[in-house]
């Protein structure tokens, strides 16, 4: 009996402890106290310096590692992605147009598809028609192809056509590739885009003939 009297009497101060005891509105006011004490010390102020530094920071890194003197512009009508029906991988060309907008000349030194670098000897591409009877070869790009090592110039002041060739050992299912692109200079400068690729129009008929006859 006297233990759950001195029990109930603990209970009864608990709750005039200044978490309980008062109005709300001085609940609220001890709450605003406490916010400005926080914002007014000198923690806080250091805590907003040192954030303030690192974001300045990661801006000029941003501004010293971009190449805005640099407009690239996807080539949509030589962009595209085909299946490799033998070997089961997947062939990826990129075209691009590339302006200088600068005094200087300028040297691509690289140019990476989602991690994966260009490769330099593009074999034929053949697909064939939902008998297997014909065979179609799927023409590559006219102007310049980029090959990695080969440092690819581009002048001041003026603008140049390249395709890229890459490879890779999945087969995607899909019509459309979604995926970063970024281009690395000489001077170790990056332009990054996002790229859209589609699956080649003539493989994407012959899928859908295929379609139909399951």
């Amino acid at each position: 009996m006297l233990k759950r009297r001195f029990s109930n009497f603990i209970f009864l101060c608990f709750l005039q402890t200044p978490v309980f005891k008062g109005e709300e509105e001085n609940r609220l006011e001890d709450i605003k106290q406490l916010i400005s004490q926080i914002v007014t010390s000198e923690a806080f102020a250091i805590v907003i310096f040192a954030i303030s530094i690192a974001i300045g920071l990661y801006f000029l890194y941003n501004r010293k590692k971009s190449m805005p003197e640099v407009d690239v512009e996807l080539i949509k009508d030589d962009t595209w992605f085909a299946t490799r029906e033998g070997k089961n991988h997947t062939g990826i060309v990129v075209s691009l147009e590339i302006r200088n907008k600068a005094t200087y000349g300028i040297y691509l030194k690289n140019c990476r598809l989602s991690g994966y670098s260009p490769k330099d000897n593009a074999e034929p591409i053949c697909i064939e028609d939902t008998k297997g009877e014909n065979k179609q070869d799927l023409n590559f790009p006219q102007y310049k192809q980029f090959c990695r090592g080969v440092e690819f110039y581009i002048g001041p002041y003026t603008s140049e056509k390249m395709w890229l060739y890459y490879e890779s050992r999945s087969v995607n299912m899909s019509n459309l590739l979604e995926t970063s692109f970024t281009i690395i200079d000489s001077r170790k400068k990056r332009k990054s885009l996002r790229v859209a690729i589609p699956r080649q129009r003539d493989q994407i008929a012959i899928y859908r003939e295929m379609a139909k006859m399951w």
